[in-house]
Order: structure tokens, then C-alpha cells, then sequence
């Protein structure tokens, strides 16, 4: 069971998921090899990423539905970056309408639509990745 501590995650991604230490290390940006039971005495950038991925990568991402997923990448492209419905709707390539009422209601869009809109975010999202870490002024 997951407690939040960094030891407790990587039980798990080894257990659940059968990833090796190569790979959960790059996941976390940390050396889990080198992990003590006094690793909060030399708390890191590294380690403040590990203790915000790992909820994700544990299993929280089934604790919401995709809909509320896709409705939480919206909310944060209009939050960080001001994009309009209007752009969000160009982007996703649905009417404003559209966007409108699937802000509204997820389930007035149809599935082939959301896969679409959650596929061009996806990467929309990785290529402004690095944009949301450089505060405006």
C-alpha cells in the first residue's frame, strides 16, 4: 500500500508494474539504489519530482475518469496559458460549440472526438511541458 513516502512508491511500481530500478530511477529523476531510510534529510529538486510523480504513477490515475482527466488538461491549457475555448477547439479540430458543452458535459461528446481531443493535447502538452515550470511576469 502506497503511505507517500518515496521507499513505499517504489515497492510498488517494482511489485505492481514489474519495473526494473533503471527504469523507476529515470521515472523519478532520482537513484533509488543509493535511497536510504534518511533520505528526507537530504531532500532534493529530485526528490520534491519523485514525491509529485509518484501518486501518479502508482495508481492514482485510476481514481478519475478519463473525462475529468481530459476536462483538468483543458482547465490547465486556459489557466497557463490563457487559450480561449475557441483556440482549444482549433486545436482539438470540434466546433466551439462543441468544446463548450464538453466542458459543460463530458458525455455530449462522442468517444471518437474525446480520443482525438485527448490525443492532439497529449502531445500539445509535451511539447509546452517545459512552459509551465517559467512563471509569467
Amino acid at each position: 500500500m502506497y503511505d507517500g513516502t518515496i521507499p513505499s512508491g517504489v515497492a510498488i511500481l517494482k511489485d505492481k508494474y514489474r519495473l526494473n530500478e533503471g527504469t523507476i530511477s529515470k521515472l523519478l529523476g532520482l537513484d533509488i539504489t543509493t535511497l536510504d531510510d534518511d533520505y528526507m534529510s537530504h531532500y532534493t529538486d529530485q526528490t520534491n519530482h519523485a514525491e509529485y510523480a509518484l501518486p501518479f504513477l502508482v495508481g492514482a490515475l485510476d481514481a478519475t475518469s478519463d473525462d475529468t482527466k481530459l476536462s483538468g488538461v483543458i482547465d490547465g491549457f486556459m489557466h497557463y496559458f490563457d487559450l480561449s475555448i475557441e483556440a482549444l477547439a482549433l486545436y482539438a479540430e470540434i466546433t466551439p460549440v462543441e468544446m463548450k458543452n464538453f466542458i459543460s458535459d463530458p458525455s455530449s461528446l462522442s468517444i471518437e472526438k474525446k480520443y482525438h481531443m485527448g490525443m492532439r493535447f497529449m502531445l500539445l502538452h509535451f511539447v509546452l511541458k517545459e512552459s509551465y515550470r517559467v512563471e509569467a511576469d
